[in-house]
C-alpha cells in the first residue's frame, strides 16, 4: 500500500478555480507522488498555471491542470485517455516542470518499434510525467496553443 499524504492547498485563485468548476464532484486531490502540485506557465499567457494530482471515483489517476488565465481546466487521465498515458496514471512514479527549449521525441513505426527521435522545439514550460520503475519511459505534457499534447519519452 501506498501512503498518502494530505494535498498542499493550492493558491487561493486556483481553489476558486477548482470550485467553479465542480471538479470535487469527480475527482480528489491526492498527494501519491511529492511535491502533488508542480506550478509553472504551461499555457503560455503570461501567469502561473497549477497541475494538481488527483483521483477519480474509480480511483483512476490523473492530472488537473487549473489555468489562472482565460484556459479552462484539463484533465489528463483519471479516467479520460491521454496521449500514451491511458485513462489512468497509475504507472505515474515522477513528474516534473519541464523547462528546456527542446525535446527529443521517441518515433516509432508503423508497426510500433523504436525508429529513433526527433527534436520537438517548445515555447514553453510542460509537464515531464515518467514511470521510473521497471523502464524509463513517459512523456512531456505540453500545451500546443490550443489543447494539450503528449511528446513521447522513452519506450
Amino acid at each position: 500500500m501506498i501512503p498518502f499524504a494530505l494535498p498542499a492547498p493550492l493558491p487561493a485563485w486556483a481553489e476558486t478555480r477548482w470550485q467553479a468548476a465542480g471538479l470535487g464532484k469527480s475527482y480528489a486531490r491526492t498527494a501519491y507522488l511529492q511535491p502533488a502540485t508542480q506550478q509553472a506557465d504551461f499555457d503560455g499567457d503570461g501567469k502561473t498555471d497549477v497541475a494538481v494530482l488527483v483521483v477519480d471515483r474509480q480511483q483512476r489517476r490523473g492530472i488537473v491542470v487549473l489555468h489562472q488565465g482565460p484556459t479552462a481546466p484539463v484533465v489528463l487521465g483519471a479516467g479520460r485517455r491521454f496521449g500514451n498515458g491511458g485513462d489512468n496514471f497509475d504507472w505515474l512514479t515522477e513528474w516534473k516542470v519541464y523547462k528546456s527549449a527542446t525535446a527529443e521525441a521517441t518515433v516509432t513505426s508503423a508497426n510500433g518499434d523504436l525508429a529513433g527521435t526527433r527534436t520537438v522545439k517548445l515555447r514553453r514550460p510542460g509537464l515531464l510525467i515518467m514511470a521510473t520503475q521497471d523502464t524509463y519511459a513517459g512523456g512531456i505534457v505540453y500545451w500546443d496553443g490550443r489543447r494539450y499534447t503528449w511528446i513521447q519519452q522513452g519506450e
